[in-house]
Parts: C-alpha cells; sequence; structure tokens
C-alpha cells in the first residue's frame, strides 16, 4: 500500500511539474501610446515573460522573442494606431512567438518587465518622423523621403542651452603621462579643454563646463557625477598617452564605452592604465528593487553608448581633418570614466607625449585651439541632427512651431508585387490607418486597385 501510495504521489508530482513546464505566456491585451518624444507600448501577459529584443535595420524594425509563449495574440496587437509603428507581424518560434515592428525610422528602444499584472513595456524613443508631402501621381509609388522631418513639439517652458561637461583627465596628485623635456598629461589636456570649453561658449545654444578649472585630483567616479550636477547632455574626458618604448607610436584616438571590453589590443591597455585609479561610481536610482534596478541601468546604458558611437564617429571625422589619429575608426573599450549610464560620453586620446611631433603639436596654441574646435564640430554635429526637443538649437534647427495644415490624401494605384503593409511602410503611416482611409477590413489588395494615402 504505502508503495503505491508513493507511486501514485511521484506521478501526480510529475505531472504537475509537466504542466507547470509546458504552462504557455499569454499576450491578453496590448496598447500604445504617443508622446512627441516617445511611444510606450504595453504587452499585457498572465505571467511574467521571458524575451529577447534587438533591432534590424533596412528596413528599420524591432524584434521581440517570447519564450514559451502561445501564439493566440490578441487582434489590438495587428491594429496599433502608432505614428513610429508602421506593422506588426507574428510568427511561431521554437516554443514561443516573434513579433516584428516595422518601424518608420531607427528609434532605439527600452525594454522590461513589471509585475502585479505581468506586462512587458517597451520604449521607442525619438521625435516621429513625418514624411514629406509628395507631388500627385496616381501611377507610380510615393517615393520615401531622403530625410524624415521631426514633428511639431511644442517645447515646455523657455528653451536651453545644451551643456556638454568637459573632463581635463588627472591633476593634482596625479600627473598622468610625462612626455618629454617635462610635458605633463594632466596640464595639456587642461588647457586644451579651457579652449574647448570657450568654444563651446562661443556657440550658439551651447555650454561648455569643466569638471576641474584648476590643478586638482577628483576620482574617476566622482568626473561624471561632477557632470550629472551640471545636467550636462554630454560628457567627453580628455587625455593624453605615452609609450616610451616606442617613440614612433603617435596620433589621437576617440573611444566609447563597450561593455563587453575593448576593440582592439591598443583600446585594453589604455583602459587598464586609465582604470588604476578608480574608486567608485554609480547612479542613485531611489527605493527600487535590484532586479528593477539593473534593468533600468541596462537600458539608460544601452542609450547612453549608442548616443555615444554615433557621436563619437563626428568627432573622429573632424579630428582627421587637423592632425594625425593613432586610431582612424572609433574605438571602445571599458573606460572607469566612460561608465555613467544616463550621460553620453567619450573618452579622447589627443596623441602620445613620447612623440615629438606630437609634444610639438598639443604644446603650440595654435594646434591646440584647431583640436578643440574640430571636437566641438563634431559633438555640435551630432546634436544637429539630434537636437533635445527643449532646446533653443531645436528651434533653430527646426524652426518655431506652427500650427499643422489640413489633412490631405494622395491616391496611388496598386503595382505587381505590393502589399498593404509595404505600402503603407513606404509612406510612413500605421497599417490600420491606410485600412481606415480606404475602408478595407483585411489586407488583400489587386493590381490597378486605387488607394488613398492619408497625409498629416
Amino acid at each position: 500500500m504505502n508503495r503505491s501510495f508513493v507511486r501514485v504521489f511521484a506521478g501526480l508530482v510529475s505531472l504537475l511539474l509537466t504542466l507547470s513546464v509546458v504552462a504557455k505566456t499569454e499576450v491578453s491585451g496590448v496598447r500604445a501610446v504617443a508622446k512627441a518624444d516617445s511611444t510606450r507600448l504595453v504587452l499585457e501577459l498572465n505571467q511574467t515573460p521571458t524575451f529577447r529584443k534587438f533591432h534590424l535595420t533596412s528596413p528599420n524594425r524591432l524584434v521581440l522573442d517570447l519564450q514559451d509563449t502561445s501564439t493566440q495574440l490578441p487582434s489590438s496587437l495587428f491594429n496599433l494606431d502608432d505614428p513610429r509603428i508602421n506593422n506588426v507581424r507574428a510568427a511561431r518560434r521554437g516554443n514561443g512567438v516573434r513579433l516584428v515592428f516595422d518601424l518608420a525610422d531607427d528609434f532605439p528602444s527600452k525594454a522590461f518587465t513589471l509585475e502585479g499584472p505581468a506586462r512587458l513595456v517597451v520604449d521607442l524613443l525619438g521625435a516621429q518622423a513625418v514624411t514629406a508631402q509628395p507631388t500627385a501621381n496616381t501611377d507610380v509609388a510615393p517615393a520615401a523621403p531622403a530625410a524624415p522631418a521631426a514633428p511639431v513639439v511644442t517645447p515646455s517652458g523657455p528653451p536651453r542651452d545644451i551643456i556638454v561637461a568637459i573632463d581635463p583627465g588627472h591633476g593634482g596628485k596625479d600627473p598622468g603621462a610625462l612626455g618629454r623635456g617635462g610635458v605633463r598629461e594632466k596640464d595639456v589636456v587642461l588647457k586644451i579643454s579651457q579652449r574647448l570649453k570657450a568654444e563651446f561658449d562661443r556657440t550658439p545654444g551651447f555650454k561648455g563646463v569643466l569638471t576641474r578649472t584648476g590643478d586638482t585630483f577628483i576620482p574617476l567616479g566622482k568626473r561624471p557625477q561632477i557632470a550629472r550636477d551640471q545636467n550636462a547632455d554630454f560628457f567627453v574626458s580628455m587625455h593624453a598617452d605615452s609609450f616610451p618604448k616606442d617613440s614612433r607610436v603617435y596620433g589621437g584616438g576617440v573611444y566609447a564605452l563597450s561593455l563587453r571590453g575593448a576593440t582592439s589590443e591598443t583600446a585594453r591597455w589604455l583602459a587598464k592604465r586609465e582604470n588604476a585609479v578608480d574608486l567608485s561610481h554609480g547612479v542613485d536610482l531611489g527605493d527600487v528593487e535590484a532586479d528593477i534596478r539593473r534593468v533600468l541601468l541596462n537600458m539608460s546604458m544601452d542609450s547612453a553608448i549608442r548616443i555615444s558611437k554615433q557621436a563619437g564617429t563626428q568627432v573622429i571625422g573632424e579630428m582627421k581633418g587637423v592632425g594625425r589619429m593613432h586610431r582612424r575608426q572609433l574605438e571602445q573599450a571599458n573606460f572607469v570614466v566612460l561608465r555613467s549610464p544616463d550621460i553620453p560620453s567619450l573618452l579622447i586620446e589627443l596623441g602620445f607625449l613620447s612623440n615629438d611631433q606630437d609634444v610639438a603639436r598639443l604644446t603650440n596654441t595654435a594646434e591646440q585651439k584647431k583640436i578643440a574646435a574640430a571636437i566641438r564640430r563634431g559633438i555640435v554635429r551630432y546634436f544637429e541632427n539630434a537636437p533635445p526637443p527643449n532646446t533653443q538649437l531645436y528651434l533653430d534647427t527646426r524652426g518655431t512651431p506652427t500650427a499643422p495644415a489640413a489633412p490631405a490624401a494622395l491616391e496611388y494605384k496598386v503595382q505587381r508585387g505590393d502589399t498593404l503593409s509595404a505600402i503603407a511602410s513606404r509612406n510612413g503611416i500605421s497599417l490600420s490607418a491606410l485600412r481606415q482611409a480606404n475602408q478595407l477590413s483585411g489586407d488583400s489588395i489587386r493590381v490597378g486597385q486605387k488607394l488613398l494615402i492619408p497625409r498629416s
């Protein structure tokens, strides 16, 4: 009897375990809320999901892989009326489902889960694209615009300057690299940093701030905090190098943060040297659970690295024109001073103090001004392409907000090979808006059919 009971009990336990393994995550509802600078997509679920997120380009897509998830999905998922999401597709993948969001532009994203009830939240970041008004032509597909225009955004409060925090490396008891003739890194980078600050102060819509204004020692972990206290939009740390074993090594380099390590042996060597004086770093996220804190930090860090790489590419392009570069492409390394999760950051190596030509260039007033101007141009160029909506630069480059024009529509004749989702994507509108404008209940279209393309 006891053995029979044990067998029955073991069978019940096995059945319960099997049921728990095969229990599917179910998506019960989906909603999207669009704002001027972001869209929040919320998937309502019956339990906390295991998911993976990544982006694809050409065309721009956001992919969500939900593990152990039912393919029975709510219709609201495929009828999102959002300016950043053109279309949504789903397919079974393994024991779960893959969701593909066709995006109107290259929008970065953040994703995290919430409990009570279970939700998966995805934030698409960036001003929405508005398709330019094409000339009417009923026989050819409307061409995609050469560059998406930003939407009309009314900033809250008076427009502000973009603040760039400039960090002269080393200082005080830490002289940094030592060069020929007694040249010290801490002195060279302070002088060029002061010139860079003056460059930003002379640029309309920008303001430069320094982490140190004199010969003082500041721990690496406190330097980003100084930038944070100044509400900085960008952080750039200035350094010079030395390689006494080979005085022929010369030139500058630009580095963004890489959490997975350096992209070259040079970057690894530099990261190890700079990190030697690290004490502490971090951001206070308030009273939140450790898991949520980690998720928020990871999301913020991903966004900061993305912006840093875009700006760094602009900076290195400008620096190539005014001096010799040791590395002609943007590098990535795990520098402590770049680990701020909330401020995009770059570390710039200006040259090698063990090289006579670099020393002559970095200590020459005219050359210092050229270097500072090049760095300023690179950072300004990035922000001209992506100005924060509440800044003076946004108003200067996008114009004063005006009332939107009356909606209009363009007639388009369906060509062989066209699909409804492709037409919507090509014209920067949502699939649901295209269906509604043409009173379509499904996605079926025929060659020669005329569709109204709504405009806003």
